[in-house]
């Protein structure tokens, strides 16, 4: 053969091979990805001729529904949420140009009819597309409590079940109207206050004071405190970073731990952290689930991981060489998101046990029949019972007599932990709360954070946090 010609037909033949290697990729490796791609035409088609299941509160209310129309004779389903920005975030958006969020986006496979044998149905002509219903854990009295409370203010709210891990409330502030996202999603984003963050599971922020229950923790755990071990302050712990002195540079004398939580004695918890080490409040904090993730069903992108953080990266919760008496006050570059603090006050709650947080309760099919449920998972013990009845004490003394006396109940005992975190900038601070109630037999955990506030936890948090307790409660009576 000519030798032009042979190179010719190797060309040919290349070409040829290459040209099957991208449509086979294209076709087959990538095809899902373009097909989910905002914008594609075929998935706009392809979505609006999907009748999506429900969302719905627990209290029976509908958060997300499909809405049939007809368009040039084809019936099209279009998305609505009844209860506008109330569950903005934790629900989420579902939007051909936007993509999903929140449950609209975790659960998608149910919602859109993609599991079981209902494809095969579709494909076969059997049954137009229609997806599953999600049941959440989300109660509407209680989450309007939340969002009402929060009104005109930056900050978050997180309630749970301390005995399933249901996620009772999750509020963000400010919302949005997941209605508008379809039409005016340029304009909502560009809003003042980052309204689309989820704050709840993705915000982070010094924790300040509510740390010291994780110290407390650590230090009745490792059996060198107990809740009468005695303190002498002076007012100031000096230490390799520098003095650590109290909030009002207050000088406490002698008392105990227990009193040193009521007052939330920095030098103290300061003392508290040298003696034990990273180490130790390394383990601790791994316990309560500091350094992963938390198990909520959200979005990759929408839960944030609490822990220590330096120059972005997340450090290890035991990392030697660190400052661990600035640590054991919520301090060091440590920051976690109110999911996270809601999960310490669960725990102590649960008697030492730390939960996974869902939202989702359970998922039907039309007919009304279980397709999934979602049962408690354990996924940690942070403390021993013994260890989690002397917190609960403890804590109980900062709401009847210390700092948190703004988060009392008429009636009811409630064990909490208030925590006020510096900004940076003189006077601003993030305002915190941690706590559940009833004390004895607790049915509601929280945290609450209120963003660059000039007040205190005690001031502005821990009233939120009652508000909340008390509507969450109020739904049991």
């Amino acid at each position: 053969m000519d030798r032009s010609l042979r190179n010719l037909y190797i060309t040919l033949t290349a070409g040829f091979v290459a040209l099957a290697l991208l449509l086979g990729y294209w076709q087959v490796v990538a095809a899902g990805g373009l097909q989910d791609r905002a914008g594609n035409p075929q998935t706009i088609q392809r979505e609006r001729l999907v009748d999506r299941g429900r969302i719905l509160s627990a209290d029976g209310k509908v958060l997300a529904a499909s809405r049939a129309r007809r368009i040039r004779g084809q019936r099209v389903f279009e998305r609505v949420y009844p209860q506008a920005g109330l569950a903005a975030h934790p629900v989420g958006y579902t939007s051909v140009q936007e993509g999903k969020t929140g449950l609209e986006s975790t659960w998608n496979r149910f919602l859109s009819g993609s599991f079981g044998t209902e494809p095969l149905l579709q494909r076969l002509n059997l049954r137009e597309q229609r997806g599953a219903d999600v049941h959440t854990h989300l109660d509407t009295r209680v989450q309007q409590v939340a969002v009402d409370a929060l009104a005109g203010q930056r900050g978050a709210v997180v309630a749970l079940d301390p005995h399933t891990g249901g996620v009772v409330a999750m509020a963000s502030a400010p919302t949005f109207d997941p209605n508008d996202v379809a039409q005016d999603f340029a304009s909502i984003r560009a809003r003042p206050g980052a309204p689309l963050l989820n704050r709840a599971s993705g915000g982070t922020y010094p924790p300040g004071s509510t740390f010291k229950v994780v110290t407390a923790t650590a230090a009745l755990e490792s059996g060198l405190y107990n809740p009468a071990s005695r303190f002498d302050d002076t007012g100031s712990f000096r230490n390799t970073g520098g003095p650590i002195t109290n909030f009002g540079r207050r000088v406490f004398g002698q008392h105990t731990l227990r009193q040193a939580l009521t007052n939330s004695i920095n030098t103290t918890f300061a003392r508290i952290g040298a003696t034990l080490g990273a180490a130790r409040l390394g383990a601790t904090m791994s316990a309560y689930g500091f350094g992963e993730r938390p198990p909520v069903d959200l979005p990759e992108g929408e839960v944030a991981v609490s822990g220590r953080r330096r120059d972005g990266r997340l450090l290890r919760n035991d990392q030697p060489g660190e400052d661990a008496a600035r640590i054991a006050i919520g301090q060091e570059r440590l920051v976690a998101t109110p999911l996270q603090m809601a999960m310490v006050a669960a725990a102590i709650a649960n008697e030492g046990t730390v939960l996974a947080p869902h939202l989702m309760s359970r998922i039907t099919d039309r007919g009304g029949s279980n397709v999934r449920e979602q049962q408690p998972e354990e996924v940690g013990q942070a403390a021993s019972a013994r260890t989690a009845r002397q917190l609960t004490e403890m804590m109980r003394g900062v709401v009847d007599e210390g700092t948190g006396t703004a988060a009392a109940l008429s009636g009811l005992s409630v064990a909490g932990k208030t925590g006020t975190a510096e900004t940076g900038d003189t006077g601003r601070n993030q305002a915190w709360f941690i706590g559940f109630a009833p004390a004895e037999a607790p049915q509601i955990a929280v945290a609450v954070v209120i963003e660059d506030t000039t007040s205190t936890g005690g001031g502005v948090a821990a009233p939120v946090a009652g508000a909340v307790m008390k509507a969450a409660l109020d739904r049991e009576g």
